[in-house]
């Protein structure tokens, strides 16, 4: 199957993946993209001196200035947005969000390489190959879970998400397109009560040759401070130097029983910090 190692991350690598925008909320009216942007706040957030409730409150009904990474263009950017007041339904941003590392996002996903005819990967989740990247799933009255996440390589943790769930289990499932972008499919999981696995029916793949698409970022007019572009120059630098990196593939995505070794890993690939809202409307 394959795999790589992650060096241990920092918190300076941790932001807010946006996995859902109010539509003509502050943040979408801003230019920011679901999936592929990350919400950076103030270090002090993020090294817990600070809580990320109390910050976002403090935003409200205010023109500000967010910080962004976009996994798309690999670079930081700023937009100026009009929050909402306190006690919007549309939360202040308008966003959904789950607390990530962004720097890893770009590999832990699982490439799309080839479906099956007549296979749920393609009549229930309509996948499209080497177009498309499973990003994340959420099982119904679940939290996000996504595949970015460390100390798993994306496959086990997709394989731990459908063995967990029992027969008739929804789950939705965040996928990016790199022609269209994102979108959500929703599949009932069903087992045959005669077997000992579960199959999508699809190729998939991870590492350096199936990383999220990048692009040039069009508007040249985003200010970047000069310390940012060093910073940047010195990440694809070391992205360059780590492109030989292993390949990981399986020809389906299979579930055994007898693979999965702790029934209850998926209880702990939801925890994170209690102080960090994820999900809710912000």
């Amino acid at each position: 199957m394959g795999g790589y190692e992650e060096t241990p991350s920092t918190p300076s690598q941790f932001g807010f993946r946006i996995y859902k925008l109010i539509k003509d909320g502050p943040l979408a009216k801003g230019g920011a993209k679901e999936i592929t942007d990350f919400i950076i706040p103030p270090i002090e957030i993020i090294n817990k001196k600070n809580s990320f409730n109390d910050w976002i409150l403090s935003l409200a009904d205010k023109t500000i200035t967010i910080k962004i990474y976009s996994l798309l263009y690999r670079k930081f950017k700023y937009i100026q947005i009009k929050t909402n007041s306190l006690g919007s339904k549309e939360g202040i941003l308008g966003a959904g969000v789950k607390y990530e590392n962004f720097e890893n996002a770009d590999k832990n996903l699982l490439h799309i390489t080839s479906v099956g005819e007549n296979s749920i990967a393609k009549n229930k989740l309509g996948l499209i190959p080497n177009e498309d990247y499973i990003i994340a799933t959420k099982a119904k009255n679940s939290v996000i879970i996504s595949l970015n996440k460390e100390g798993y390589n994306p496959l086990e943790i997709l394989n731990i998400i459908l063995d967990g769930n029992s027969n008739g289990s929804e789950i939705t499932f965040f996928i990016y397109n790199k022609k269209n972008g994102p979108r959500t499919a929703e599949l009932k999981i069903e087992k045959n009560e005669n077997s000992d696995k579960f199959t999508l029916g699809c190729d998939v793949a991870y590492g350096a040759l199936h990383e999220f698409p990048y692009e040039k970022d069009p508007n040249e007019s985003i200010k970047i401070k000069e310390e940012e572009k060093e910073e940047i120059k010195s990440d694809n630098e070391n992205n360059n130097n780590n492109n030989n990196g292993d390949e990981g593939k399986v020809n389906e995505v299979i579930i055994k029983n007898d693979d999965i070794q702790d029934k209850n890993v998926i209880n702990k690939l939801d925890e994170n910090n209690k102080d960090v809202i994820e999900e809710d409307i912000i």
